[in-house]
């Protein structure tokens, strides 16, 4: 009896410092203890050691699950051990040592599969690298596409995005049959590559039944033909609204759904049926055609204010500017170009900026087409006015739009390349007629149809810009209510009603004149380029349109302001 207590303490010490505190008992159970007899402990102890056991296995089951390994672990971080017999803990050992293994084991399994997948991986780079554009090899990519698919690889979405397919030169090549243009300097691998899918069959088809490809504004008829491509596809779809279909950023909520239906039903490819165009350009028509904030009118002050409050806020983001003033984006960049610069009469410095702009890049042409002459003397005249880099010219005037620099420049180009002809009087007369004639004998039916090029003959050496300018006079001074008219009424109302009145006016005119005039087919770069100054002109200087005309340097300029008809 006096060894059971000594017993019991022993005990709980041995538990104190296992770290596991057990609560004082009380009073009334020691003394409880200390009446039972020896046997009755004895097996109240066995029965506390079966209970323990049966916790114990429970526990370790509960611990084979995934669960039971975060607590294990949780137990083993703390340094906590519960009390156990010697086979219970042989076996516990026993069964951690196996937990261990099988982790191990899948460590080591999955260290080999990402070693494995990093080998194909540079092994697909290296293959891609060593992959030519002569030599065209798409199956690498979709093989990569498929193991991502399967889960076999990782997705790099910025390998995905830096990734350019090979291209067909073969395919290329017959592309350029009908648009030479299209090289792999010009576009990307992404754009011919989907051209070559869409455009080409339609280009081959277009050749058979004998149709050429058409460039630059769309005809009345390509327009009505758009019109009812997309009339089609709304009653194939379902759409209501085809502003639904060009722009669906602004239909949030129905943009995935709208999306699916287009690339279900080929949307690029319905709408240029019958069109001879590429789909991108029938596309970017349709934009414009289908825009509800596109031709609203001239803008108000406060919408010239807001845009400008916008852009010092957004920049450069016509789409957001757009989202924000319910105007089209083109109509945004169009007249910010305007607000941005300055107005009024061109003062002589900036004249200078923009003949040196012009003068440069004609330079730079001739030099490429010919490395050898290292001071070219003479430019064809095709290169003084075609495909001109205007947006390029403007910066480097810094002080106007290019749509300004553009009309200025071909004023001073038809000055320069008539050597300051003039046309009064009776030559105005003449040249008017010629004018009528031969648009009434090219027979077309559209204004896109018309071959400005050779209607410069009519007037001599000047640029196409200038017939275009000197034929919308005639039809806004003679046909009355010509914005609602065709071109081909427009056409023959100045042939029958405008043209005998001149005529008549014109006395001793022999009808036996030929429409045209001889014309030059190059120019001295010194009598277009004459008096530029090569030091560059002060910014700060404000002279006036009226200093320009009385200088010197200009005198050539001035006679392009007599060349009205």
């Amino acid at each position: 009896m006096d060894e059971m207590p000594s017993l019991s303490r022993n005990d709980c010490k041995g538990r104190v410092n296992g770290e596991k505190v057990k609560k004082k008992r009380s009073k009334t159970t020691e003394q409880h203890e200390l009446t039972e007899s020896p046997q009755e402990q004895t097996e109240k102890r066995r029965e506390k050691k079966e209970k323990r056991r049966k916790s114990k296995t429970e526990s370790d089951d509960n611990l084979q699950t995934h669960t039971g390994k975060k607590k294990r672990r949780k137990l083993d971080n703390e340094g906590e051990t519960s009390v156990m017999d010697d086979g219970v803990s042989n076996q516990h050992e026993a069964q951690t040592q196996e937990l261990q293994g099988s982790s191990e084991e899948k460590t080591s399994k999955r260290k080999k599969k990402r070693e494995n997948v990093k080998q194909t991986n540079r092994e697909d780079m290296a293959k891609e690298q060593t992959v030519t554009r002569t030599e065209p090899n798409t199956s690498d990519h979709e093989r990569g596409l498929l193991d991502i698919m399967m889960g076999t690889k990782k997705r790099n979405t910025k390998q995905l995005l830096s990734y350019e397919p090979q291209v067909d030169l073969k395919a290329l090549d017959e592309l350029n049959q009908f648009c030479p243009k299209i090289t792999l300097e010009s576009r990307s691998a992404r754009d011919i590559n989907k051209m070559i899918r869409v455009d080409l069959p339609r280009f081959k088809e277009f050749r058979k039944q004998g149709i050429e490809l058409r460039h630059g504004r769309f005809s009345t008829i390509e327009n009505e033909r758009l019109r009812r491509n997309v009339s089609n596809f709304m009653a194939l779809t379902g759409v209501k609204d085809a502003i639904k279909l060009f722009h669906p950023k602004r239909f949030p909520k129905e943009s995935q759904t709208l999306a699916n239906l287009k690339r279900k039903h080929s949307f690029y490819v319905k709408i240029a049926e019958g069109i001879p165009r590429p789909c991108h350009d029938v596309f970017t028509r349709g934009t414009k055609m289908y825009d509800d904030r596109n031709k609203k009118g001239n803008f108000t002050e406060e919408e010239e204010k807001s845009l400008l409050k916008y852009y010092t806020l957004y920049g450069p983001d016509w789409k957001k500017i757009s989202d924000k003033t319910d105007r089209s984006s083109y109509s945004l960049e169009k007249r910010f170009s305007h607000l941005s610069k300055t107005r009024g009469p061109w003062t002589t410095n900036e004249v200078q900026r923009l003949l040196r702009a012009v003068r440069d890049h004609v330079v730079s042409v001739l030099k490429s087409a010919n490395p050898k002459k290292k001071k070219p003397k003479r430019v064809s005249r095709e290169i003084l006015y075609q495909t001109l880099p205007w947006s390029k010219i403007a910066e480097q005037v810094e002080t106007r739009c290019w749509t300004k620099c553009r009309d200025k420049w071909m004023s001073i180009l038809a000055a320069r390349m008539s050597s300051g002809i003039t046309f009064k009087g009776r030559k105005a007369q003449e040249a008017k007629i010629r004018l009528i004639k031969a648009m009434y004998e090219m027979q077309v039916e559209d204004v896109v149809d018309v071959d400005w090029e050779h209607l410069t003959a009519v007037f001599g050496d000047v640029p196409p810009a200038y017939a275009q300018s000197r034929w919308h006079q005639l039809k806004v001074c003679y046909v009355p209510d010509w914005n609602n008219k065709c071109f081909a009424d427009v056409v023959d109302f100045l042939y029958e009603n405008t043209l005998p009145g001149l005529v008549r006016e014109c006395k001793d005119l022999d009808d036996d004149d030929e429409l045209t005039v001889d014309q030059m087919k190059s120019f001295r770069l010194a009598d277009i380029f004459q008096d530029i100054n090569e030091d560059k002109c002060c910014d700060g200087d404000e002279q006036t349109g009226q200093q320009e005309n009385n200088s010197s340097t200009l005198t050539a300029h001035n006679s392009s302001t007599q060349l009205i008809v």
